[in-house]
């Protein structure tokens, strides 16, 4: 009797089990062209060989007449790229034992995905200069959610999320995870996902709770940043999502508080600003701010640390000021961008409106720095620190460097430029620009450069061998990789098609990413990536 079951199982469940264990799986839809082949080892065998043909053949005669794709390789791993979205694909594996015999694996199927962001005739990467030294690399673009080699070929696009609230995917501030994953926002809506676009992890969603308790607390006490702790708006999340090297995720969020003001409000300053004020029941006046947080979530969602932003404002010039004033002329510090330093526990946070740049010891919360000018009494609220101007994106260099994109709109019509900067040693003291790199648009003519406003995005990262990666956001969104002689070595246009004009235009971006050879494996195998 159990000879009887040990045969069934062997072939009935066997078949099962190994059928499991072969990627892509039976007549998948992927979302991407680089293609990770798995399948199980088998003894004696010292090679294995992946053989693809376009179409969809169950005939081998036929099907080995169409093989176009063939890599080898002596493990049970094989990647190998496949032409096109939109199409299907058959394959099989040949096995080589010791005595060069072959074995020939049965035929498999999968078919690759198209949306309009990866059609060629709807969206491309225009390649300007041509990459040498990063021609293995691969960008990702959020404008348009999509993974492109280095030639501008699309290879992977970001897949729409079940029961999303923004659909289709309007994927923000894309990019890989140190744990071989890919972050993203999808609006407000915080996303992990692995290489085939599956949910690993979603952030919280449910606004009810925070809304209700904010709308309690507005109604009992109005001058939230004198009598009461503010209710940050924990699911708002904007601008970037990290996951941090513990393995919990980082976002920022929006603060609402309420500043009483004094009456009248008919005449003098606060005549000019009463379109930012607003009345309660009891007819006060008051001023709605809203200011950024940064929350620390674990796996589970659960918030485990929090820096507040209203709590800065009280105990920084900002609060002096409009305590002086009775009227914050901003109504949104406009807090963009931040980085978390894991060596030394801390955390640079930007504000966009500001032009300042706050440094934060994590997990303690205290400021150790403020870098732009601050607040005088008599100035305006809109202070240019004569140093970086509108500043998006703030990371540390490998030298420790302090580096930004900054978009220097208090200079226009200048272009952006990246800087990096040495950190004061102490407390207060300013900054000390080591390098700087005006962004080139030498293929535009004057007055097309001037029409150009660079208010929003744009990105910077600094590669392993220390060039420069940037993108340049706003509605131009070029990206380019530079190096610190200032040479650039490759750089990419992002267009779309204009049916009404007939011609290509500039494609906005939000920032931009990029990714080695080796990542992307660690992404297609979810491995953690290899410092």
């Amino acid at each position: 009797m159990y000879k009887i079951i040990k045969i069934f199982f062997l072939f009935t469940l066997l078949p099962l089990s190994m059928a499991a264990q072969v990627t892509p799986g039976e007549n998948s839809l992927l979302n991407y062209r680089i293609v990770g082949f798995s399948f199980p080892a088998m003894k004696q065998m010292v090679n294995y060989k992946v053989e693809i043909a376009q179409g969809e053949y169950n005939n081998e005669q036929v099907f080995s007449r169409n093989i176009s794709i063939t890599v080898a390789d002596k493990k049970n791993r094989i990647i190998a790229e496949v032409p096109s979205f939109g199409s299907s694909y058959t394959w099989r594996v040949i096995y080589t034992d010791r005595q060069s015999k072959t074995t020939t694996g049965e035929l498999h199927h999968f078919s690759t995905a198209i949306i309009p962001e990866v059609n060629p005739d709807s969206f491309r990467l225009r390649i300007m200069t041509s990459a040498k030294a990063h021609e293995s690399d691969y960008v990702f673009l959020d404008g348009n959610r999509t993974l492109y080699d280095m030639n501008g070929n699309p290879v992977w696009f970001f897949p729409n999320i079940e029961n999303a609230k923004h659909e289709p995917m309007h994927a923000r501030d894309l990019k890989v995870s140190p744990f071989g994953t890919v972050t993203a926002m999808g609006g407000e809506e915080l996303y992990e996902v692995n290489y085939n676009g599956d949910v690993l992890w979603h952030g919280p969603t449910d606004t009810l709770k925070d809304a209700d308790k904010l709308a309690q607390s507005k109604k009992n006490h109005r001058n939230a940043l004198v009598d009461r702790d503010s209710v940050s708006l924990s699911y708002n999340h904007h601008h970037q999502f990290d996951r941090l090297p513990n393995g919990h995720y980082m976002a920022m969020t929006y603060e609402l508080c309420d500043w009483l003001l004094p009456h009248p409000v008919d005449s003098g300053i606060f005549a000019a600003f009463r379109n930012k004020l607003k009345r309660d029941e009891n007819g006060n006046y008051y001023q709605s701010i809203q200011f950024a947080s940064l929350i620390e979530y674990d796996k589970a969602g659960k918030i485990v640390w929090e820096w507040k932003g209203s709590d800065y404002f009280k105990h920084s010039d900002l609060y002096q000021r409009m305590a002086a004033k009775q009227i914050f002329v901003l109504d949104n510090t406009h807090s963009n961008a931040f980085y978390f330093d894991d060596k030394n526990k801390t955390i640079y946070l930007s504000f966009r409106d500001l032009n300042r740049i706050v440094k934060i010891k994590y997990p303690t919360k205290k400021v150790l720095n403020t870098y732009g000018k601050l607040f005088a009494p008599g100035a305006g609220e809109h202070l240019y620190n004569g140093v970086f101007c509108g500043q998006h994106s703030c990371r540390l260099s490998k030298d420790g460097y302090l580096y930004m994109y900054n978009n220097n709109i208090c200079n226009q019509p200048s272009h952006p430029t990246v800087i990096m900067f040495k950190e004061p040693k102490t407390p207060g003291g300013d900054l000390e620009k080591v390098w700087e790199y005006e962004c080139p648009m030498d293929e535009l003519s004057q007055q097309e450069q001037k029409k150009i406003l660079f208010n929003a995005g744009g990105d910077v990262y600094e590669l392993p061998d220390r060039d420069m990666f940037i993108c340049m956001g706003s509605a131009y969104g070029k990206v380019l990789i530079v190096n610190r002689d200032k040479q650039v070595l490759w750089c990419a246009q992002p267009e779309k098609w204009s049916k009404f004009k007939k011609i290509w235009i500039d494609d906005p971006e939000y920032r931009a990413s990029i990714m080695s050879r080796k990542d992307l494996e660690s992404l297609i195998w979810g491995q953690p990536l290899k410092k």
